[in-house]
């Protein structure tokens, strides 16, 4: 992760934000890994830490070990800032040549997230083969999702999804869509522990209780040991702070656009009830109120 002087951040990202940003950092304050821009700066700032934290983690959750892994877009360029909604996915490319794709996702977004997810698996997949290549050589691809939401009706933490037959046979394993439901770190099996240990750190990296309990596994303590200088690194960056706090704020803009839109979109629709029922001469001023949503003054004044 390159390094900023303060007028280079305040020329970034604004003086406010470079300001909150050397303030955060001298208050020692740790950066929330549940944020999507933290989450991949933890990953992604070129540290050996990182590198090893990426590492582990993908070892984790694809159920191998990964011995090196390469972040194609690891930099979180300042136009990003201006954009209505980043997408901060992490995506490597393994050792063999294998790839990954891994996303937090914080919420359901009232869209169908499955189909989602089978979309970004798809086009992960799709950019698997290069022109020339056979099809029988497409490496296998794992699109992994970290997800703070209730997807799969059932209690279990990890599902894997792949291609299959009417009959169950399984098409192809070289695409894996593999989902990490955060609040069903409870039901984890004794087979999953890494990678509950990964979520367990990512969900409460600033909570004691849970960093106590994760030294207790003594499987882990390498990999805790090295999450945390990690996360300390990371966290006491003013640039890693100013790359958060803007992001976050373009993702609270961006959520109250979306809902302005949508409130006058409803205040349209209410408009046009209304005009409809007066065009009838059957209702009264407020009755036409009542039904449409509108204020009697409202009412009148169409």
């Amino acid at each position: 992760m390159s390094t900023h002087t303060r007028d280079e951040l305040a020329f970034l990202f604004g003086a406010d934000i470079a300001a909150q940003a050397r303030s955060m950092v001298a208050q020692g304050k740790g950066l929330n890994l549940k944020s999507d821009s933290a989450f991949k700066l933890f990953f992604c700032n070129g540290t050996p830490e990182a590198d090893a934290c990426l590492r582990s983690f993908l070892s984790a959750a694809i159920g191998r070990t990964v011995t090196e892994a390469t972040v194609t877009n690891a930099e979180l360029l300042p136009e990003y800032l201006g954009a209505k909604k980043p997408r901060l996915d992490i995506n490597c490319k393994l050792n063999d040549g294998q790839k990954a794709d891994i996303e937090l996702q914080l919420t359901s977004a009232h869209d169908n997230q499955l189909l989602r997810s089978v979309y970004y698996g798809c086009k992960l997949y799709a950019s698997a083969l290069n022109e020339g290549e056979f099809y029988k050589d497409i490496p296998t691809v794992y699109q992994i999702f970290l997800l703070d939401f209730t997807l799969f009706s059932d209690t279990q933490f990890y599902h894997r999804g792949m291609f299959r037959l009417d009959d169950g046979t399984v098409m192809t394993d070289t695409l894996q869509i593999l989902y990490f439901e955060l609040q069903k770190l409870a039901h984890t099996g004794s087979t999953l522990h890494k990678i509950r240990n990964w979520c367990k750190f990512i969900t409460g990296c600033n909570d004691k209780n849970i960093i106590s309990e994760l030294a207790r596994d003594a499987a882990w303590k390498e990999d805790l040991e090295m999450a945390l200088a990690n996360y300390g690194k990371v966290s006491a960056e003013e640039r890693a702070w100013a790359y958060h706090l803007s992001l976050d704020r373009a993702e609270v803009d961006y959520r109250n656009g979306f809902l302005l839109a949508e409130m006058h979109g409803a205040q349209q629709n209410a408009v046009a009830t209304a005009r409809r029922m007066l065009a009838k001469g059957t209702f009264s001023v407020e009755e036409i109120a009542e039904l449409s949503g509108l204020a009697v003054e409202q009412v009148q004044a169409l």
